[in-house]
Formats: C-alpha cells, sequence, structure tokens
C-alpha cells in the first residue's frame, strides 16, 4: 500500500513538473498585456494607445487592454509602470511631460530614463497657435503687433508642465511677444474656454483643434513643425515666419519597467511598427495630423535622451519656477 501510495505521489510530481515546464516554455505573451495612459480618455495619448491596444490584440493574439491613471502631470501613471513586475505585461503610453518633468518637478518619484526600458517611439505631434475669432488678427505678423501694441490683450491659455506650456514659453521668448498665460488643469477646460472666448489664444496640438479649425470656430495662425500640415496646407510654419529653427509638440511613445527582458521589448516595438504600416491606422493619423515613426528601442532611447535635453534648456532661458 505504501508503495502504491509512493508511485501515485510521484506520478503527481512528475504531471505538476511538466506543467510549470510547458508554462516556463511559453513565448511571450501568453497573458493580456495593459497599456497604462497616465493621461484622461479622449485625448491624442489615449487614442493613440486603444488603436495600437487593437491592432496588438489582432497580432499578438493575447487582449492588450488601455488603463487610465491619470494625476501629477502624468507621473501617476508612470509611477504605476515603473514598479510593475517588469515582465512586458504592464507598459506605459507616454507623451511629451515624460521628458519635460525630470526639469520641471522638483521631488520625481521615479527617473524618467532608468525607471524605465525604451520600447518605441510611434509618432510625434505638432502643434498649432490658434486665436478666437474675436482677436482682431488674421497672421502672426498682426498677432505679434497686436501683443507688443497691447500688452495683457493676448490672453494664452497654457497646463502647467506640459508641451503646450512648454511652446508657449518658447514662443513668448522667441518672437518677443508678450502672452498672458492663464494656467488650466487639463487641455479640455483650456479648449472650452478658448472657444467661449474666455481666452483668445493657445498653442495647441493639432489633434485637438482641427475639427474647430475645420469649421471656422478657431483661426489657425502659425503651425510649430518643421513642414507645413498636409491637414493644414494654408497654414505657415513659425520656421517660414522667421522664427528659425522653432519646434514644438507633443509625441508618444511606448516604455516598459526598468528590468523587462530585451525580447519583449523588442517584440512589441516590432509589432508596433508591424501596425503603423496598415492603411487604416496610416489614414487615421494622417487626418489628425499625427506625424508616424515607428522607432527600435535604440531610436526611442536617443530621442528620449534629445528631448530632455531640450526641454531643460527652455525652462532654464524662460526662468520657470520648478514646481
Amino acid at each position: 500500500m505504501k508503495k502504491r501510495i509512493k508511485i501515485i505521489v510521484a506520478l503527481w510530481f512528475s504531471v505538476f513538473s511538466l506543467i510549470g515546464l510547458n508554462a516556463k516554455a511559453q513565448p511571450y505573451p501568453n497573458k493580456p498585456i495593459r497599456i497604462i495612459v497616465p493621461f484622461g480618455p479622449g485625448g491624442t495619448t489615449d487614442i493613440i494607445a486603444r488603436s495600437m491596444a487593437r491592432k496588438l490584440t489582432e497580432q499578438l493574439g493575447v487582449s492588450v487592454q488601455v488603463e487610465n491613471k491619470t494625476g501629477g502631470s502624468s507621473i501617476v501613471g508612470s509611477q504605476f509602470v515603473s514598479k510593475a513586475t517588469p515582465d512586458g505585461y504592464t507598459l506605459l503610453m507616454a507623451g511629451s511631460p515624460h521628458s519635460i518633468n525630470p526639469s520641471l518637478r522638483k521631488d520625481m518619484p521615479y527617473d524618467a530614463v532608468k525607471s524605465f526600458e525604451p520600447v518605441t517611439l510611434i509618432g510625434t505631434v505638432p502643434m498649432v497657435l490658434v486665436t478666437h475669432p474675436s482677436l482682431p488678427v488674421k497672421t502672426f505678423q498682426e498677432f505679434v503687433a497686436y501683443g507688443k501694441k497691447n500688452p495683457e490683450a493676448l490672453r494664452c491659455g497654457i497646463v502647467p508642465g506640459s508641451g503646450n506650456h512648454m511652446a508657449t514659453e518658447s514662443l513668448k521668448l522667441a518672437a518677443a511677444v508678450p502672452l498672458m498665460p492663464v494656467p488650466y488643469q487639463s487641455d479640455a477646460p483650456m479648449v472650452v474656454d478658448l472657444l467661449g472666448g474666455h481666452i483668445n489664444c493657445v498653442v495647441l496640438i493639432s489633434t485637438q483643434g482641427i475639427a474647430y479649425i475645420r469649421e471656422g470656430r478657431l483661426n489657425a495662425i502659425a503651425a510649430t513643425s518643421e513642414q507645413r500640415l498636409a491637414i493644414l496646407p494654408n497654414v505657415p510654419t513659425l520656421q517660414e515666419l522667421g522664427l528659425k529653427g522653432f519646434l514644438a509638440g507633443s509625441w508618444n511613445g511606448l516604455f516598459a519597467p526598468a528590468g523587462t527582458p530585451s525580447e519583449a521589448t523588442e517584440l512589441i516595438a516590432k509589432e508596433i511598427q508591424r501596425a503603423l504600416k496598415d492603411p487604416k491606422i496610416i489614414e487615421q493619423y494622417a487626418q489628425i495630423g499625427i506625424t508616424i515613426i515607428g522607432t527600435d528601442p535604440q531610436g526611442q532611447a536617443k530621442f528620449l535622451a534629445s528631448d530632455i535635453a531640450r526641454w531643460r534648456d527652455v525652462i532654464k532661458d524662460a526662468q520657470i519656477s520648478l514646481q
């Protein structure tokens, strides 16, 4: 009897050992992946995250879900990912604040570079200087002249710590035009007040303003991109208008917690690159002004380092106080 029990126990151990080996042998990914968006639903970052989640679900054969964890100019969601298990199943869809915060925030709960593994830079989104129709200007030259003649007239909305904030400060310095910054907690109420005429100008991410520009509810004065936007071909760039080298915009890219295996980050990067070749994605992104890039992890790391350095200089030159 004892011998029989020993044989049964041995068989059970063998079965569980095989199950364990098979589980370990399963290639990544073999369970649901979540993409953390550190901003609210409906914004550009959220749109990009959800479109990529749908494509990755199709391509990888596992569920890829998006979770919004807002607060602290993306710090809450980013910190959450920095502390997640580094197994490739929790990813961060970051934006411009990821490279701005290191120079703007006194006490960061994570390191924007060391706490994460780069995956891919998905794309960039240029900005557009837009004005309310009540502002008596039609061109950038008129905008600057009006501001200089009326030093407190240009009330420009900003979301402190965002790409919009940095672009506004950069414009103020480069054009030597007095702008009165009006702070908002997020883009949505800022756009509502702009449409209502409570403020009269914003350096706005193109994806957020294109519909209102097309409807004539906002006037597009200038683009912050290197070349004119395909969706706004008649709007000149600030570089064309004499601000040589002026570039500003938002971006979105994926990161994983530090220590995530390269096999996982490289696979996700390749699958994102594949997704970005889908004609439907190309058309969707073109309609809202997203410039597709799709780097490998190394390219994402180089971009982040460059962007951190760029905004560090802007914050220093504009004498923006640490928050």
